[in-house]
Order: C-alpha cells, then structure tokens, then sequence
C-alpha cells in the first residue's frame, strides 16, 4: 500500500484538508500532519483516506469547463437571425436556393462535440472508466459482457425539447447521425424511460424484452461536467458475440477520440492489437497544421484495473508501446504522411496511460491530457471549421444570388436576346448528350478496367505473399522470439497484404479524379457556351460538383469516387457545392473539409478493418493453440500460416472487397452523372418558363426576392473566431 505521498492523492481528488478532516473526525492540524508524516499515520487512516479519496473522485467526473459555450451562443444567434429570414426562394424555379433552414442544420452538424469513443474486449472497464469520467454510474457495469448495445450518451443540457425522458431505446436501422432528428428518432424508438431502462434493454441478462434483439443504440442524457465538451459512446465488448461486434464495428465511423482500454495484466495483446489496427484506420486525422499540438492527440491506449506498482507499471506501458509501434508501424507510418509529421516511438509511446478507478494519481495523467484535448484543442478545431463554412456560405451564397439576378434582368430587359440564347441551348442538346455519353462510356470502361486490374493484382501478386517461402522469410525477418512470431506474424501478413491492395486501390482511385472533373467541366460548359457562342447571363449555371457531390452522399457508398470529393475539397474547388444540404457533413465524414486534410478512408476505401477483423481473429485463435517445436519453427509456422488464411479464403475475401469497392463505383458515378443531368434539365426547363412564361411583374418580383435572399446570407452576424 503506498503511504509516501497522502498528499497528492488527496490533491488528485480534489478534496481539501478541511473535507478530510470531517469525514475523517479529526482535526484539519491532524491531517497536515498524517501529510507530513505519512509513515507514521495509522493503518486504518490511510485505508479510510484512500477509500474516500477514491469515492469522492468517481462522483465529480472530469471537469474542464465549458469549452463549447461559446460556439453554443453563436449557434444560437444564428437560430435565431434565421428567424428574420425572408421566404425561401421557390424550389420549383431556383434549383439548390441557400435556405436559412439548411443553414442553421449544417451549422448544427458542423459545430456539434466530438464523439468519444470507449472501446476494447468485454470485462476490459470500458463502461466503468466511462461513468468514472462522467461522474456517476449511468452505464450498466457488470463482471462479465455487459453491454449489448451502442449508447450515445450526451449532456442533458443538449437533449432536445421533444425528449423528455433519460433514455431512449433505437432498434435497428437507427442513424446515429440523425440523433437530433425528432422525425427519424420517432420512426426507431422502442421504448423511451430511465436508466433502468437502459439495463433492462442494454445489457446481456437472463431477464430481456422479447424485442431486446431488435435494438441496436440508445440515446441517453446525463447531467455530467465531462459532457460539457464531448458526446460518449459506450460500445459493446469485441469477442462476446457476433451482433455486439457488428455494433461496434458500425459505430467507429462515428468516433472522433478513440480510448481504447486493455487490462494492464496481458495490456495490448495479440487480438487488443488486431483491434487497434482496425480502429486506427477509421480514425479521422486531427487538422495538424499547428506544429505545437502533440502527435496523434485523439488516440489513447489505457491500461485499466492498474493496481500493479508503479515501476510495473511504468514497464507495462513501456513493453506494450514497443511491440505495439512495431506491430502497427504501416499503419503509423501511413499516418504520418496523412498529417504531413513523422510519428515517432516516443510519439507513439507518450498515448499510452494507466487508469484505476478508486486511485486518481493511476489515471491523473490520462485525464489531464483528455481535458486538454477536450477543452483546448478540439474546440478550435470545431470552430475553425464552422468559420471556414460560414465564410464560404456567405461568398457563395451571393454568387448564387448574383448570378440568378442578372440572369431575371436579362430575362427582364431583352427578352429576345434571352430567347436567343435558350434557343441556341436547346439546339446544342443533341451534340451535348453526344460528348457526355461518349465521356461516360470512357468512365465506365476505366472503372471496369480497374475492376479487372486489381483481381489480377490479387490472383498475381498479392498470392506471392502468401506463399510458405515468402510468409517464412518475414517471420526470421521481424521475429526473433517465437512466442511474438505465433502471436503477431498472422495479423501482420494479414494487414500488410490489404495495405499493399489498398494502396493499388488508391493510385486507381486517383487516376479517375481527372476524367470525372472532366465531364463535370463539361456540364458547366455546356450551360454556359453554344459552340463557340458565350450567352453571358442567360446560362444554365446550376451547382454541378454539388448535383454530383449529393448523389454520392445520398448513396453512402462513393468506392473510388470518394477520392474524388476528398480531392475536390482539399484542393477547395467545390465552392457552391458546400451549400447544399448534407454535402459539407458528408465530407467531414470523409475526413475531408475545405483547405484541410483527407483521411486515410477517402483513398484506401477502408477495406482493412473488416477483413482484418473477419478472417484474422479466427486464424490468430487457431494459431494461439499450435504447438512448434524444432530448430526449424518458422518454417512450421510459416506452412500454418498459409493454411489457415487458405482455409478462411482470404484471398477470395480480398478479392470480394476489391469487386465491390469498384461496383459501389460504377454505381455511386451513374447516380451521380444521372442527378447531373437531371438538375442541368431542370434549370434549363427554369429558363425556358421564365424567358417564355413569365409576366414582367413576376420577374420583377422574383428579382426582388433574390435580392433579399442575397442580402440575408450576406449579413449572416458571424463572429469568426480568435
């Protein structure tokens, strides 16, 4: 029991010498001089002062203010400057109009707290360091799986008005994404009520529902200062079921912060490390442009139930870090040239922690660098976010609005030259459709190429890597004791094999980015010229990177097309695009913001995390139990290896992802060239009936409602931020 120090961990836990003498019965003197003398003070003292020391920390939760106060107020603003908003332009006419209510959403989405996400094997106190972080025990903790479902657990201050319990229960199909959605939680909710609630239909028990194998998340809101600048997501444990590690694995698209937790006795083992691997690759990049903000600062490894000594412990971390750097180094490395600095060991080694939860000095490390992550670091990155937005909602919004007016003034004051100019337009139809089908029949052929090149590459290449001589030579190569060897070489082959095929994958992906500027550049052409012939005002200028970008956010599954977008927006060359519904939140889901960095996801599709998961966790348990013996173990090793991977079918697993990560393509490309077309037909349908159609007093009202529209977005009361 360590004594040597009754002062700092009274210090840790935030309680002052006077709260310790009451609850203790004795003098505030008496405890500075326990503080003072720590080896003289009695026994059944520093039980009673560990004990409360522990109690009292687990009840206040983390606190580090309020960091999103502020942008809460700006939001708030902005709701509330939307209600002076003049009537929406009418949709029939102005196609993708700037609406105060789309506004004010993509505020919203944009300006929301990161997503914390708890994740590890089950019985590892994931759900125990959760509520020890908030302050109370909202979470169901057990000795054994106890979680069955995701839950999103926000600050009762931002449950909305239409909820009024603690808990709602979702069954399946629910998008997290749309948790502030009254309509879309209505369609999923089960049943809504208290914590209790949440245990009754959250976790594994003998006594569930009848209809507890239809949920799937619950929303649950708790009174918490940890809350004040982050949502929690509690997820269920790797390795109890099939349907909890399906959950899981739905819900790391969701996680901006990663706390993956291990046990310190066996801290980072060979599946712990499989699991990272896959968790790592979904992890979107904090912006690093700031050269003072730690490496990879929204990704923790922390050992729970830390009760070993302190330089065990210290020894622990050091080990794990070691072999797990090792292990994930592809992964780190490809990282490191994601955010433009090389990740280090000691980088690297400085996200490992210990947590103990009635022991505030094993985890006061932790939750320091978590509050300054959560209170520092990520608000800025929020609100650089939504100033960037607002300042191209505004830029856009006027040329929008601008080019609309000029457009009704034409219409308005040469009505002849503008009929001119459609009738011009509607004769190039035919030559139009002509160019665009022949450039889309070059698309879907490359598509179809790529599609047949990257099988190729796994059936030649990839199948190389897989063979005895060649999985042998990696094993002596990256393992000299053989315990490692059986534990991790598997796993490794395994990844280093997607990494190679998703890096086929990207370098196809960006050979496709030219062609579909190409047709799209197309389409803005064609609207604007007849041949040769400018028309000037009278064009059809409709939002065509956002016709496009809104079909592949509609689909969900953009395959190589999402090169495409993350590529548009890093080189900042979708300007309106960024006004339409959706368009700005689907990026942020690509880790792609304007001006700023891809993710890992855009261009490597993502396809290592499901495979890893799928086939190596059950050729990594066949192998945990094969003995070797001999001078010659990396050979048998090696033979076992390729066996177990033939027999999971791996590379037919591969190849499955490869073909479908090129038909979402095909299919993400049609819809969007099809959405293109439809809007370019309906803004040229637009110019036929107001050149033809429409009364001088129209236009001139229409005019006018433009102008207001243009005036509102324009002097949008935006503070950018410091």
């Amino acid at each position: 029991m360590d004594t040597e120090n009754l002062a700092k961990m009274r210090s840790d836990a935030k309680i002052s010498q006077e709260e310790m003498a009451s609850y203790l019965g004795i003098s505030q003197s008496q405890v500075s001089r326990y503080e003072q003398d720590p080896d003289n003070t009695p026994l059944g003292i520093v039980r009673a002062w560990m004990k409360y020391c522990g109690d009292i920390s687990t009840k206040r939760g983390l606190e580090y203010g309020a960091p999103y106060r502020d942008i809460a107020t700006q939001i708030k603003l902005m709701s509330d400057y939307a209600e002076t908003a003049p009537d929406p332009l009418d949709s029939a006419i102005f196609k993708d109009a700037p609406t105060a209510a789309n506004f004010v959403r993509e505020i919203c989405n944009l300006g929301r707290k990161p997503r914390v996400a708890v994740c590890g094997r089950f019985d590892q106190g994931k759900s125990r360091l959760a509520n020890t972080l908030m302050g109370n025990n909202a979470l169901p903790t057990a000795y054994q799986p106890a979680t069955a479902i995701i839950s999103l657990v926000r600050h009762i201050g931002d449950r909305p008005s239409w909820i009024k319990e603690e808990v709602w229960i979702m069954r399946k199909g629910f998008d997290l994404n749309q948790a502030n959605d009254e309509a879309h939680c209505n369609d999923y909710k089960i049943v809504a009520g208290s914590f209790d609630t949440l245990k009754k239909y959250g976790t594994h028990n003998d006594n569930q529902p009848a209809d507890a194998d239809q949920c799937f998340a619950a929303l649950v809101f708790v009174d918490s200062p940890f809350l004040l600048g982050c949502d929690l997501l509690d997820l269920p444990g790797y390795g109890h079921s099939h349907d909890d590690h399906t959950k899981a694995e739905l819900a790391h698209s969701l996680a901006d912060i990663l706390i993956y937790t291990a046990a310190a006795q066996g801290f980072m083992d060979q599946q712990d490390l499989q699991f990272a691997n896959a968790l790592l690759k979904q992890l979107p990049a904090i912006d690093a442009k700031d050269d003072t903000l730690p490496v990879l600062p929204n990704i923790y490894f922390v050992a729970t139930m830390a009760r070993q000594d302190q330089a065990d412990l210290e020894n622990i971390l050091f080990k794990a870090s070691s072999r797990a750097y090792t292990h994930l180094l592809e992964g780190i490395e490809a990282r490191s040239q994601l955010i433009g600095r090389k990740i280090s060991l000691t980088d690297f080694r400085a996200r490992f922690f210990t947590y103990l939860v009635d022991d505030p000095s094993r985890r006061k490390v932790f939750e320091e660098d978590l509050a300054n992550l959560l209170s520092k670091i990520y608000p800025v990155q929020v609100r650089s976010r939504l100033d960037a937005w607002v300042v191209e909602m505004k830029k856009s919004s006027k040329t929008y609005c601008d080019g609309w007016m000029a457009r009704l003034i034409e219409a308005l004051d040469n009505r002849d030259r503008a009929a001119g100019s459609l009738e011009m337009l509607e004769r190039a139809e035919p030559l139009r459709h002509r160019r665009i089908g022949s450039k889309m029949e070059r698309i879907l052929s490359i598509i179809a190429a790529n599609k047949s090149a990257s099988t190729e590459h796994i059936k030649v290449d990839l199948s190389k890597l897989v063979t005895v001589d060649t999985v042998e030579k990696i094993i002596r190569e990256r393992y000299e004791d053989k315990k490692d060897a059986q534990q991790l070489a598997c796993s490794y082959l395994i990844d280093h094999i997607q990494n190679k095929l998703n890096n086929f994958l990207a370098e196809r992906a960006q050979e496709l980015v030219p062609d579909i500027n190409d047709i799209l550049a197309d389409y803005q052409a064609a609207g604007t010229s007849a041949g040769s012939v400018d028309l000037g005002a009278m064009s059809v200028s409709f939002n065509v990177k956002g016709a496009f970008l809104g079909a592949l956010a509609a689909t969900g599954t953009a395959g190589a097309l999402a090169a495409w977008a993350a590529t548009a927006a890093v080189g900042a060359e979708i300007g309106s695009a960024m006004l339409l519904p959706g368009v700005a939140s689907y990026l942020a889901g690509l880790g792609a913001t304007a001006g700023g960095v891809m993710s890992a996801g855009s261009l490597l599709a993502a396809l290592g995390g499901p495979v890893t998961l799928a086939i190596g966790l059950v050729t990594l348990f066949g192998l945990a139990a094969y003995n070797l013996f001999g001078q010659s173990w990396q050979s048998k090793l090696a033979k076992k290896v390729c066996e177990a991977l033939k027999e999971q079918h791996f590379l037919e697993t591969l190849t499955k992802h490869s073909e479908k990560y090129w038909d979402d393509t095909r299919l993400s490309f049609q819809e969007g060239i099809a959405a293109t077309e439809e809007a370019f037909q309906e803004n040229l349908g637009n110019l036929r009936k107001i050149v033809s159609a429409t009364s001088r007093e129209e236009i001139t009202t229409m005019i006018a409602h433009v102008e207001a529209s243009r005036d509102f977005f324009g002097g949008i009361p935006w503070r950018l931020g410091n």
